[in-house]
């Protein structure tokens, strides 16, 4: 039945090849925005008095128009500087360098490349006296669709992970495990690049430990993401956008950033290097180091079953976790520019890595006349392959028209498998051994096509597009068990032993019409249409066979209003409908014996949850400050949550899900940034949010109601132009689940950085959490006949360095360099859907 779809959308792609014929080679680079699609600011900064170039001279575009977008770059070794993706319009341009005279002019960008020439400027005696640094990088953007947090304007990042990163970016909260969450919900769709990552495929959190903030350029978080995107993910997207050189000639970048814990004693870190060749119409690229990451976390619950019953029964537990894992990267990328017109682009990547988890549990159960200690140990080696290729071009006739081709090809080998050895308390001995072995295959094989036609009236374009995605994902698990008195060896229980392929298709469809209604006002309307089969085969001994779920048809609108009040005041109102579709682990029914006491097991029933969004917001600049607030609600009616009971006889509890829960969430975001004194600048984010969670099934009738907050600042002060300190903090507060609620926790850092070897390279160091070696987290579950209390431990006081140098020559030719810059790796972060989002 899977071959069908692939047909079907092999036909749709296939289809469009006349209009790409006719378009005269005149297509995209890359489907971009207004916004995204720009030209190129060029020039060299002179010392007037020796006429040599100026190494490390701040250039900056400041529109002139209500946004005041600013645009930047620094100048290399001879002065020269390149400014890429600038719209047309009129600017002031500023130069700032220290000990010379700030330079000022109103500048106008046309079609094609703007050659500034060479720029003098003049020594300043009373700078060299004593110099005041101002820092023009913002690290915070606004945007119709959600917010750019610039991470390479964040000095803090150096060393640090995306994880530790994303901490830091408003309307996000990521907890001690490294879950993120985007206004209070986990269901978000994460993408590097604009493209869904095979890496983010096995686990999310496990991905963002392993990407360096060193190689990150931005990060978007879109609340409102455009019909481009992929209806995946009910609170939005979160797009990484990772850094790439388009300046001709050879250059790199070694980082690295070693971190140290107090109290697990670990050392952690990464080490890495980025490096780029340009020549001509020709770009190659290539990144690759290691890392490692650890944590370490104790627990000690109780769980109190049928309370106030004439069989009530209490199980304590104790429990010490940690976890550990050594992770790689390696990416070549290509790029070729046919003409000014066509480019082609391809890269492929290596991610191996292994994750591994040592778990000492001790339990009583009086009830059960039990007493055990058990230790668990895993081992999850996983290796990632992927390969990407992408044709774009773009209209010479007519400027705006766009169309861009893209496959990908993916695939995730990994092993989940675990060993555990049960010891007997009571008895003195050890009773129960089992090993499970569980190999998984993840294939995923992509293709898309965009097309954007302008319109007649200025700033009007529709946009269109197809896409089909085919994942089929193999699982193959062999439990092997011995227990006391067995004479035999380890023996296969085919009761636990199996195996299940799955395979998912999505095609999609979308349209999106982008149009002013008034100087002032203007509008985006679009709609994505998404059709999924589910189907495989699941065996487990004498039972299993194929499956096959209906087919999902899902209609997803989308719509933004967006309004200049003037005065840098802007005004926006906006709706969108968002799926959240299950994954394997969701829908797997094999049943999960890790924890003998505690089973799991997917539904094979499960539908995709649908959920409205509706958000207005606000945002002003008042001097060198910027402030931005939203008001959101979200409703979502058929919920995915977990169920759990208890069996009166066995007492061991079983947890599953079901699409049970009502979810409406309403809620505030806050935040906003400033410069005090010149040299301090703050970052401060706040977010309030009211859940309410309710269930009215035959064996589920529950509702839980609760407020949830958290609030972060950043603050970083400039002591001299080479040297800055800076700190962050940060408290989530409760979460409010179906079943419980889980306490708040924090999370904070002090730093200095410091730029060496002529501003080339820069050292930092960072103590995290360093007063409070343990963030203690209770959470507490309420089913229908037990109750819960979990207290959980985190060990996180450590020390982070940081050390990151570019070196290489860069050739100035902008010429080259304008033609080689409109390509795919900075497209997606400006085409309200990137280049692979959906």
């Amino acid at each position: 039945m899977r071959a069908l779809p692939l047909t079907l959308s092999f036909i749709s792609l296939t289809a469009l090849s006349p209009a790409i014929a006719q378009v005269e080679v005149n297509l995209p680079q890359s489907v971009t925005s207004p916004e995204a699609a720009g030209y190129t600011v060029s020039g060299r900064i002179l010392d007037k008095a020796e006429g040599k170039g100026l190494d490390l001279a701040n250039v900056v575009l400041v529109a002139k128009n209500a946004e005041a977008k600013q645009y930047f770059n620094y100048t290399e070794e001879n002065g020269a500087f390149s400014i890429e993706k600038v719209p047309a319009g009129d600017y002031k341009l500023m130069i700032y360098y220290v000990g010379f005279k700030n330079y000022e002019k109103d500048i106008t960008i046309a079609e094609g490349t703007k050659n500034l020439g060479d720029v003098v400027l003049i020594a300043d005696e009373s700078q060299l006296k004593e110099v005041v640094v101002t820092d023009f990088k913002k690290v915070i953007e606004q945007r119709p669709d959600g917010i750019n947090y610039n991470v390479e304007n964040d000095k803090s990042a150096l060393g640090s992970s995306a994880t530790d990163v994303l901490r830091k970016v408003p309307m996000v909260t990521v907890d001690m495990e490294g879950n993120v969450k985007l206004r209070g919900n986990a269901n978000i769709k994460v993408l590097i690049d604009g493209k869904p990552s095979e890496l983010m495929a096995s686990s999310v959190k496990d991905a963002l430990r392993q990407i360096p903030a060193d190689n990150i350029k931005s990060i978007e978080v879109l609340t409102s993401p455009g019909a481009k995107y992929d209806g995946e993910g009910a609170s939005g997207v979160i797009n990484i956008i990772t850094k790439k050189k388009m300046i001709g000639g050879f250059s790199g970048t070694v980082f690295a950033g070693p971190s140290y814990n107090f109290d697990q004693k670990l050392l952690n870190g990464h080490v890495g290097a980025n490096l780029n060749y340009r020549k001509g119409k020709f770009g190659l690229n290539t990144s690759f180091g290691v890392s490692r990451w650890s944590m370490v976390l104790e627990s000690e619950g109780t769980r109190t079953d049928f309370p106030g019953k004439a069989n009530e029964s209490v199980f304590n537990t104790s429990q010490t976790m940690k976890g550990y894992g050594n992770f790689g990267w390696a990416k070549v990328g290509m790029d070729y520019q046919i003409d000014s017109l066509q480019s082609i682009q391809a890269s492929v990547n290596y991610n191996p890595g292994e994750w591994n988890q040592d778990m000492d549990l001790s339990g009583s159960y009086a009830a059960l006349g039990r007493a055990f200690t058990r230790t668990t140990d895993q081992r999850n080696p996983r290796n990632t392959y992927g390969i990407n290729a992408a044709y774009s071009a773009k209209s010479k006739a007519k400027p705006g028209r766009s169309l861009e081709l893209l496959g990908a090809y993916s695939i995730n080998d990994m092993d989940a498998g675990y060993s555990t050895s049960n010891f007997n308390n009571i008895e003195n001995i050890v009773d129960y051994r089992e090993i499970n072995d569980n190999k998984r295959k993840n294939n995923e094989l992509t293709f898309q096509a965009d097309y954007t036609e302008p319109l007649k009236q200025k700033g009007q374009k529709l946009e269109f597009g197809l896409k089909a995605i085919n994942r089929d994902i193999a699982s193959d698990f062999t439990l092997r068990n011995w227990k006391k008195d067995q004479i035999a060896d380890y023996i296969v229980d085919p009761n636990r032993s199996g195996s299940l392929t799955y395979n998912q298709f999505v095609g999609s469809a979308y349209g999106q019409f982008t149009t002013p209604l008034s100087k002032q006002f203007s509008m985006v309307a679009g709609a994505r249409y998404e059709l999924t089969h589910i189907g495989g085969e699941s065996y487990m001994s004498s039972n299993g066979g194929e499956f096959t779920l209906p087919v999902y048809h899902n209609f997803l609108p989308n719509l933004v209003f967006m309004y200049d009040l003037g005065n840098f005041n802007k005004l926006k109102i906006s709706y969108n409908k968002r799926i959240n579709r299950p994954s394997i682990d969701f829908i797997n029914p094999y049943i999960d014996y890790s924890d003998p006491l505690n089973l799991k097991q997917g539904n094979i029933n499960l539908d995709p949850e649908k959920t409205h969004n509706i958000e207005l917001g606000y945002s002003t600049y008042i001097g060198r400050s910027s402030i931005n607030a939203s008001l959101f609600h979200r409703i979502t009616g058929n919920g995915i949550e977990q169920m759990t009971t208890i069996d009166e006889t066995t007492k061991i509890s079983m947890t599953t899900f079901g699409n049970i829960a009502k979810v409406n969430a309403t809620g505030l975001d806050l935040f906003g940034n400033t410069t005090l004194f010149k040299k301090l600048m703050l970052n401060l984010n706040g977010n309030l949010y009211y859940k309410q969670l309710e269930s009215n099934t035959e064996t589920f009738k529950l509702k839980n109601t609760g407020w949830e907050y958290s609030v972060n600042m950043y603050a970083n002060y400039q002591l001299t132009p080479k040297f800055s300190i800076n700190g962050f903090g940060m408290y989530s507060g409760n979460q409010v689940m179906l079943q419980g609620t889980q306490g708040g926790w924090y999370y904070y850092f002090v730093g200095a950085q410091m730029n060496i070897l002529k501003g080339r390279g820069q050292i930092g160091i960072a103590a995290e959490n360093i007063l409070t070696p343990r963030v203690k987290i209770p959470t507490r579950f309420s089913y229908p006949d037990a109750m819960q209390t979990i207290n959980t431990e985190y060990v996180g006081r450590g020390v982070r360095l940081s050390f990151n140098w570019s070196f290489g020559k860069m050739q100035f030719a902008q010429e080259k360099a304008v033609k080689n810059d409109d390509l795919k790796q900075n497209e997606s972060n400006q085409m309200g859907g990137g280049a692979g989002g959906r």
